[in-house]
């Protein structure tokens, strides 16, 4: 899995935050990338986001929903509409981590491992 990386050194809190991100996006990338192949196909372009606020629910994980590109551009964070409007659908994936004190993390990540997007393995 690879995920965008924007900007240069960070705070060992934030870096360390980000590990468990990605570990924890890795761990639900089947359901997620899932739900955004899906929802992409019914409704084009958009984001999966999940309230990482609440408890998980037990075998069904943190809520989680699709936001279509129109709904995106409206909440006016720039990353965001930025890694949907320029993110490979068939390939990756922008997932939007909602967080305590009305934090977000974003990435866009990919979703399907590069020997499977159409090569033939050998």
């Amino acid at each position: 899995m690879t995920a965008e990386n924007r900007g240069g050194d960070i705070p060992d809190w934030a870096r360390q935050e980000r590990e468990s991100d990605l570990k924890w996006i890795q761990e639900n990338m089947l359901i997620l990338a899932t739900a955004a192949n899906t929802a992409f196909k019914g409704g084009g372009r958009g984001a999966i986001f999940v309230d990482t606020t609440s408890v998980p629910v037990e075998g069904m994980g943190n809520p989680f929903g699709y936001y279509l590109q129109a709904a995106i551009e409206e909440i006016g964070d720039e990353d965001i509409q930025r890694m949907v409007r320029e993110y490979e659908p068939l390939q990756e994936v922008v997932i939007v981590l909602l967080k305590s004190e009305e934090r977000t993390s974003s990435y866009r990540v990919q979703a399907v491992p590069r020997r499977q997007r159409g090569r033939p393995k050998h």
